[in-house]
């Protein structure tokens, strides 16, 4: 029989962890679950709960944590767009810069006929 403990303000987190006939058991004989935590201040952090019985807010860190994500890509989807803008607005630019230089070069040689 062997048996693991953790620590934790869970409540409904298992202390210690007992294995008989392959089945993990907690102090009070009910089936445990090893689990992983996902909230950001311990994510990827393993522990055993009692099985069927995710702690509070579980999935309120959860889709906070996907909501972070879905924000992320969100912003970068928005920094690209406006990259391709800024592209754009650049050759715009060197469109008009050209169209000026030639006609300034026209007014140049214009003068320069005259007089």
């Amino acid at each position: 029989m062997s048996s693991s403990s953790s620590t934790s303000r869970n409540q409904l987190q298992v202390t210690h962890v007992q294995s008989r006939e392959g089945v993990k058991l907690c102090d009070y004989g009910v089936p445990a679950k090893e689990r992983t935590c996902w909230k950001i201040t311990n994510l990827g952090r393993h522990f055993w709960n009692f099985q069927n019985s995710m702690a509070e807010g579980y999935y309120k860190n959860l889709l906070y944590s996907l909501k972070q994500k879905l924000d992320a890509k969100e912003d970068l989807s928005e920094m690209n767009n406006l990259r391709r803008r800024i592209a754009e607005v650049e050759f715009l630019l060197s469109q008009e810069q050209y169209k000026v230089a030639k006609s300034e070069k026209e007014v140049y040689d214009a003068r320069k006929e005259i007089g």
